[in-house]
């Protein structure tokens, strides 16, 4: 009887069937199969969208997007979306007919459209692993391939894997449903480690500004306020509660933490060349590929670090109050971040675990941990400690205790520390190479680290 009907009595009709559907009295599994059934239908009509949309567009240049923001009710910026994909599906016949038969959902029609613009429609229609995991693995978890696959496949990158994220860097500034502005960007991993730092930088100033330790930042505004503000106040260079210029001196005060440059943590294989596939890391970032060590300059900075036992670094300790940067450069190779909340490593300085006034510590590795400013100011004030345990397996965990004796004393009891919690290094711009058994690092060597106090 539908075979006679024309298209919009035929999904009129569908709507009365999806009306009627009762779920009283369902149990789990027959609510679990509704759930995929209604994903299924959601991708046909979704198709049939598309099919729409493209038709109209070859009717009249526009037309779409007047019929999905009035007819479908989209935003604009949703309509141009589905406008767009549906002019690359046309240019795509394999994913074309992946989206006719339901197999992909919308948001996997747009990760392959973003990709095709990057690396070419034929490249990602004519690659049966890209589609293989478009029809298998969830929106999100496939936009995420689809992204890398671009970047991989991305011509003008010449198979440099991060000249292929830097291609895919995007941003947009647009206003929300709800009239506030919204900025959404993505950037390549090396770029986003500068970014954070700088933002992280400014937030814990604007902490501080707002009576951070000693007052109650949060009546003045949230954290994630202070971070918006943060991005705004670097973009303008305005105070972001009064919007006056910033004065020349207004800034982060205090010790800076980690270099503004990088440290980067890597295997000796692929700072010889001899293992192009080793390990390439920027602390407080993540992976990152080897090829990031091109942009080294001649006047960069590099150090060599060698570990023995259970990681521990074996030569670059200090017998003196307050940490030097090759310990500070150990000790982030080793923590990686806060040891207790995993703070990433720019945000966190090196303490003393037998305390260097109190206990007489020594400022060396062994004694010398990675703590962000949140954890080493409630280990003072709750009077704890912080402990290092390795388990037969060599893992380690840490933990905190009560301390046990008075400010002051010698405790006998002490048991081997492997990380501080008091000397506040303050470092100049540097950066580091390092990992496995060797490694180098990178930065600038101009300045000596000036000192800083500790507790």
């Amino acid at each position: 009887m539908l075979a006679d009907s024309s298209p919009g009595e035929i999904l009129e009709a569908a709507c009365e069937v999806l009306r009627s559907v009762s779920l009283d009295g369902l149990g789990e599994d027959e609510l679990c199969r509704v759930v995929a059934g209604a994903g299924r239908v959601k991708a046909l009509t979704d198709a049939l969208t598309l099919r729409a949309v493209s038709g109209l567009e070859e009717l009249r240049v526009g037309s779409a997007r007047e019929a999905l923001v009035a007819g479908a009710r989209l935003s604009g910026r949703s309509a141009r979306r589905v406008t767009d994909v549906a002019r690359q599906v046309e240019e795509m016949p394999n994913v074309g007919r992946l989206v006719d038969s339901g197999e992909l959902p919308l948001e996997s029609v747009f990760a392959l459209g973003a990709a095709a613009r990057q690396c070419g429609a034929g490249t990602v229609d004519g690659s049966d692993e890209l589609l293989y995991q478009a029809t298998t693995r969830d929106a999100g978890s496939f936009s995420r391939f689809a992204r890398r696959f671009a970047q991989r496949h991305d011509p003008s990158a010449g198979g440099d894997l991060l000249k292929g994220q830097r291609n895919s860097r995007k941003a947009d500034l647009f206003v929300g449903s709800d009239g506030m502005g919204v900025l959404n960007g993505e950037m390549d991993p090396v770029s986003f480690g500068l970014l954070e730092q700088a933002v992280d930088e400014r937030r814990d100033y604007l902490w501080r500004k707002d009576g951070g330790r000693d007052g109650t930042p949060d009546a003045v505004r949230s954290n994630k306020q202070r971070t918006m503000d943060a991005v705004f106040e670097l973009c303008t260079g305005r105070d972001a509660l009064t919007y006056e210029p910033l004065a020349a001196d207004d800034g982060p005060r205090g010790t800076r933490r980690l270099p503004p440059g990088r440290i980067i943590a890597v295997t000796a294989g692929v700072v010889d060349g001899t293992d192009r596939d080793g390990s390439c890391e920027i602390i407080g970032v993540g992976p990152v590929p080897p090829t990031v060590l091109d942009s080294i300059s001649p006047d960069d900075r590099l150090v060599g670090a060698i570990f023995g036992g259970n990681g521990q670094p074996l030569w670059l300790g200090r017998t003196r109050r307050l940490a030097t940067l090759d310990q500070y450069v150990a000790v982030a190779l080793r923590d990686r971040g806060c040891v207790l909340c995993r703070a990433p490593m720019h945000r966190c300085r090196l303490h003393h675990v037998d305390e260097f006034l109190a206990d007489e510590g020594p400022t060396d590795i062994e004694n010398l941990v990675a703590l962000c400013n949140g954890c080493h100011l409630w280990l003072h004030r709750s009077n704890r400690r912080v402990v290092r345990d390795v388990d037969a397996y060599g893992v380690v965990a840490w933990s905190t205790a009560p301390r046990r004796s008075a400010p002051g004393t010698r405790r006998a009891d002490a048991v081997e520390p492997a990380a501080g919690l008091n000397g506040h290094a303050n470092f100049a711009q540097a950066g580091v190479l390092a990992g496995g058994r060797t490694g180098a690092g990178v930065g600038s060597p101009g300045r000596s680290p000036p000192a800083a106090g500790s507790r």
